[in-house]
């Protein structure tokens, strides 16, 4: 009996002295290779994507949570990781792992197998323009066709479902100036207001246009442009004045007061003191991935840290107009090519993004790879 207690206890030290010094290397982030035969230094992988809840496969096996999740026990090496989500494409990269690092996919974009498309007007537009508040204006040449588009920020329903976009003319058939046509339309990054220059019955106006007020407030101000003036702008933080100017002075509007000042150039906000041109190409999720017009083509380039850049064509608009992603619904606007009329592509689904906190105990170097 005594010595069957002792082989038992001997069993049971060899295994403590076996399994213990394993634990603590595994809880210190290693494990045996096989490949190599050798105990090594992990990695991992943290992995988040829009939309979010998508399958995760590292080297063909399946992970036991979906996306936003934490690979983790992973060798040094490239390990092949596929994610898939019903509706979407697979995402597959070769991912190179790191000992002692966590190498991040976050917010990873998932591309659908066919883009949701919808048109939102049935009138033509010659280009768009996007005030603050998710408001758009439909430009037209003749001024009763301008019109004022409310777009629905925060969108949580389905995409393909009812519209919830409120399209009103800018001037109302009463309107004095629904009869005039339209030369130039100045708008200004994240103001309300835009300026429309415009002829109306042989004359030249201008018009500052308030687009808070629902209706809009018109208000002609075109005794304070003696000349017509090669450029008007102004700062969206300040709406009180605005600046016209010429080939040899600038003069400062303060619609607020009802006068005209001599200005400075010195003195002009920092935004105005070069001329600031539209672009056609646009940083969304996260600010990493890049939606451009081309022509007639709107692409999207997916970031890419591993590979080769891919390129994705979404729709054909108009070319030469201007387009606007809403981040909040992930809808983008733009013309159609084919009829100039409004559409909307939605290019990401609705969905907070998700993070899943690395735990401080694994005492990792974080590697950052967003969005590829």
């Amino acid at each position: 009996m005594l010595l069957l207690r002792k082989i038992i206890f001997y069993i049971f030290a060899l295994i403590y002295l076996i399994l213990c010094p394993l634990i603590i290397a595994r809880m210190m982030g290693v494990v045996f290779n096989p490949v190599t035969h050798h105990l090594v230094k992990t990695g991992l992988v943290y992995i988040s994507t829009n939309p979010p809840d998508a399958t995760v496969y590292v080297d063909g096996r399946q992970a036991h949570q979906k996306t936003p999740t934490i690979l983790r026990d992973l060798t040094p090496g490239k390990h092949f990781i596929r994610i898939e989500h019903t509706g979407y494409n697979d995402w597959e990269r070769d991912i190179p792992i790191v000992a002692k690092k966590a190498t991040l996919l976050a917010n990873t974009l998932l591309i659908p197998e066919n883009w949701p498309i919808k048109p939102i007007s049935r009138q033509s537009y010659q280009n768009i323009i996007i005030t603050n508040d998710g408001i758009l204006v439909g430009i037209n040449p003749i001024l009763k066709n301008i019109d004022i588009i409310q777009t629905p920020q925060g969108l949580t329903e389905n995409f393909s479902e009812g519209s919830n976009y409120t399209i009103t003319p800018l001037f109302t058939k009463d309107s004095i100036y629904k009869k005039g046509v339209l030369v130039r339309l100045y708008n200004a990054p994240k103001s309300p207001f835009i300026l429309i220059e415009a002829t109306i019955k042989d004359k030249n106006k201008f018009l500052w246009v308030n687009l808070k007020e629902n209706p809009p407030l018109i208000e002609d101000i075109s005794d304070f442009f003696p000349q017509i003036p090669s450029r008007v702008d102004w700062d969206g933080s300040d709406n009180d004045n605005i600046f016209a100017f010429y080939p040899q002075i600038i003069y400062r509007i303060n619609i607020k007061d009802k006068a005209i000042y001599l200005q400075d150039p010195v003195k002009l906000p920092k935004r105005l003191t070069f001329q600031t041109l539209d672009t056609e190409a646009i940083l969304i999720n996260d600010k990493n991935d890049l939606l451009t017009h081309e022509g007639q083509w709107i692409r999207l380039y997916p970031k890419q840290a591993f590979d080769a850049p891919q390129v994705y064509d979404i729709a054909k608009a108009k070319p030469s107009t201007n387009m606007y992603f809403e981040e909040k619904s992930g809808e983008l606007f733009f013309l159609d090519n084919g009829t100039g009329s409004l559409c909307a592509a939605q290019i990401l689904p609705f969905h907070p993004i998700l993070n899943i906190p690395i735990p401080d105990a694994l005492r990792f170097k974080i590697t950052k790879k967003e969005s590829i």
